[in-house]
Order: C-alpha cells, then structure tokens, then sequence
C-alpha cells in the first residue's frame, strides 16, 4: 500500500477555495495532485511517497 505525502504549495498564493486551482498549481511544482486544506485554507501539494 502507498502512503501519500503532503507538502504545503510554495506558489500558491493568496485563500485556497477551488482543489482544481491548487492542483494545477501543485502540477507546475512536480507534484501530482493537491487539494484545500485545514481552517485556514492551505494549498497541499500531494505524492506517493
């Protein structure tokens, strides 16, 4: 089974509203996929680890 790893996006600026946005942000900095997270809205860029 993968695990998957997280890491906080360092291009993505600004609240994290749309996972799409932030995913294509991720796919610019190597990663996969990436998703809104957390109460503040954080943009998480996701691998397998």
């Amino acid at each position: 089974e993968s695990r998957t790893c997280e890491s906080a996006s360092t291009r993505f600026k600004g609240t994290c509203v749309r996972s799409s946005n932030c995913a294509s942000v991720c796919q610019g900095e190597g990663f996969p996929d990436g998703k809104c997270e957390g109460v503040r809205r954080r943009c998480m860029c996701r691998k397998p680890c």
